[in-house]
C-alpha cells in the first residue's frame, strides 16, 4: 500500500508501510511535495514533487490530481465483482463533503492565518 500524507514539516509525502507504522507521524516519504502545504489539499499546490531515486529529484512528472469519489468505488467494485451501489457509501459521501468544504476554504483563504478557524466553522467541528 502507498500512503499520502501530511509530514511534520508541513509538506505532503507519498510513503508506505514504515510511515503508517509511525502513524504518519514522521518527516519521511520516498516522494514529497518541497511547497510547505498551509493547510491546501496535494492536488492544490503549485510546487514540484521531489523522489529520492537516485538522491532527491524534481520530477515534472509526478502530478497529483483530484478524484471523484464515485470513479474510485466503481473501478474497485468491478476490480472485486461487486455490483456497484447506486449511491457511494454514507462515509464515502461523508469524506467527500468534507474534502469540498476544505477546498472551498482553502480557496477563499487570503493568508490571513484563520484557514484551520474557518475550516472548523464550515465542519462544525
Amino acid at each position: 500500500d502507498i500512503f499520502i500524507y501530511s509530514m511534520n514539516n508541513g509538506r505532503w509525502g507519498i510513503g508506505a508501510h514504515q510511515e503508517k507504522a509511525q502513524g504518519f507521524d514522521t518527516e519521511t516519504a520516498y516522494v514529497f511535495n518541497d511547497t510547505p502545504h498551509e493547510g491546501l489539499m496535494p492536488h492544490h499546490l503549485m510546487g514540484g514533487w521531489m523522489h529520492s531515486r537516485p538522491a532527491w529529484t524534481p520530477d515534472e512528472g509526478i502530478k497529483c490530481r483530484e478524484v471523484d469519489v464515485s470513479v474510485v468505488l466503481e473501478r474497485a467494485c468491478e476490480k472485486r465483482k461487486h455490483k456497484v451501489p447506486r449511491q457511494p457509501p454514507k462515509i464515502m459521501q461523508q469524506a467527500a463533503a468534507k474534502q469540498q468544504a476544505v477546498n472551498e476554504v482553502a480557496s477563499d483563504d487570503k493568508s490571513d492565518g484563520k484557514l484551520e478557524e474557518k475550516l472548523g466553522k464550515k465542519l462544525e467541528l
